[in-house]
């Protein structure tokens, strides 16, 4: 039996402070590139890139989110009064001035003394020798060619940096013709799964097009510094397109994918690939993975043997507490006791709706079906039920809260679950985010969110007082 709990519905729309919410994206496309003597300013297509030249570490982005135009940049110039870059995109729009250190927009024109940019083919004259092997410079390790976009100049000393149409921000010296890329952003946009790695976090990427990169991305906390990586050993890289679930366990990254199962090898990138169809969700097994597909659940052992655990359901959804996993299945949850995966499974909360979504708080578990979240007491082993919002879409993930509670990835937004007070508070797209969201992340300072359009990265105590 469930009992139902009444539901508060709070909708967020307050403004966010910076630093309270930072998006990352795919930055590789630059148009337009400035310098100053600390900063070198990249705008890409997907935001605003700062570059400390003393520090050599990035600062965050500045999005659209942030206030960053949505129009294309066209031309970007230091301002030499201050850390700040002048932005143009042309037309009607004319020039916004973005300014580091009070990071504030405001609308001008940039003063007649201030250096006008420099062509693309103007800083290679000053730099012959790397003229001479610019093909070399703008191929990637797949053989990629890349062209030259933009190109700034240093006022202190001789360095010029390029921005391109997919390699990011490059470093050259005009005396030696010696380069220096400086990658910072996603493999690509849309981002599937996420998982935690030691300073940092691990992105997996989803394919939305033929010739968009595939790929996993490691992103710093401090959003200093990023590593993208499409693959190690094979030619192509990675060939996957959707990134379901991306779990961290045994020293290996696993990737659940429409290809079945990635076993990543995070220092060489070198990958093995495990059939199993249809793949869903994953958990980590006391003996290697945990694997839930439409066809059933399975384990894929620390020996590489994949063993069919049950095929009497779809496993749509994972947790595991210990060597207990509990399974979301098309019509209720299934638990798994210790030493049960022999057809010891037992039905504990049926339902009529698909859980799509599992997660563990404390020793409370809790599911997600279409429009609500269950969850099962762990004194009286009772499942209780809380209705969610309709602006938060169908729910696509759960994390549970570090401070308690559970926080809720929908199709339409993201949602903080109270379970004592039945208190639901509801962040929106495009308000509050930039697209669905796929995975989630909870830490102790922050939340961390995949969407279709990038990785959020929120102050997790400033959402939750959203």
């Amino acid at each position: 039996m469930r009992a139902f709990a009444a539901l508060i519905v709070l909708i967020a729309t307050a403004q966010w402070s910076p630093g309270e919410r930072v998006l990352v994206s795919d930055f590789s496309v630059v148009d337009a590139v400035a310098a100053s003597p600390w900063l070198v300013f990249a705008a890409t297509r997907h935001g605003l890139l700062v570059y400390d030249r003393v520090t050599r570490a990035w600062k965050q982005p500045v999005t659209t989110l942030d206030g960053y135009p949505p129009s294309r940049v066209r031309v970007a110039i230091a301002d030499e009064s201050g850390n700040a870059v002048w932005l143009g995109t042309g037309g009607i729009d004319g020039y916004v001035r973005y300014d580091v250190d009070a990071r504030m927009w405001t609308r001008g024109t940039p003063p007649l003394t201030a250096a006008r940019p420099v062509t693309v083919e103007g800083a290679l004259a000053r730099a012959p020798a790397a003229d001479a092997i610019r093909a070399l410079i703008l191929t990637d390790p797949r053989l990629r060619s890349y062209q030259f976009t933009a190109a700034a100049s240093t006022p202190d000393q001789a360095d010029l940096y390029f921005g391109t149409n997919g390699l990011g921000l490059i470093r050259v010296d005009p005396r030696t013709g010696e380069w220096e890329a400086l990658p910072y952003g996603l493999v690509a946009t849309a981002v599937g799964a996420i998982a935690p790695a030691q300073d940092g976090i691990w992105t997996a990427a989803s394919a939305r097009g033929g010739n968009e990169r595939r790929g996993l991305t490691w992103i710093a906390t401090d959003l200093s510094a990023t590593r993208p990586a499409e693959g190690g050993g094979a030619a192509l890289g990675f060939t996957f397109t959707s990134a379901r679930r991306l779990v961290a366990t045994g020293g290996a990254l696993w990737l659940a994918t429409e290809q079945g199962v990635l076993r990543v090898d995070p220092g060489t990138m070198r990958t093995r690939v495990f059939d199993v169809p249809d793949v869903t969700s994953l958990a980590p097994a006391p003996d290697g993975v945990w694997v839930g597909s439409t066809r059933g659940l399975s384990v894929i052992t620390r020996n590489d043997n994949v063993v069919r655990v049950s095929s009497d359901f779809p496993a749509l959804s994972l947790v595991a507490v210990r060597e207990t996993l509990w399974v979301g299945t098309n019509a209720g949850v299934v638990m798994f006791p210790p030493g049960g995966t022999g057809g010891g499974a037992a039905a504990v909360a049926a339902l009529t709706q698909p859980i799509y979504a599992m997660a563990r708080a404390g020793e409370t578990i809790i599911a997600a079906t279409d429009r609500s979240l269950v969850w099962r007491d762990p004194v009286t082993a009772a499942w209780k039920e809380l209705p969610l919002s309709l602006a938060l879409g169908r729910p696509t993930t759960l994390a549970a809260d570090p401070d308690g509670g559970v926080w809720v990835g929908g199709t339409q937004g993201l949602a903080r679950v109270d379970l004592r007070r039945s208190l639901v508070r509801t962040l929106t797209i495009p308000m509050d985010l930039p697209g669905p969201v796929r995975d989630l992340l909870a830490d102790a300072d922050y939340l961390w969110a995949a969407t279709d359009s990038g990785l959020v990265r929120f102050d997790r105590r400033a959402a939750l007082n959203r």
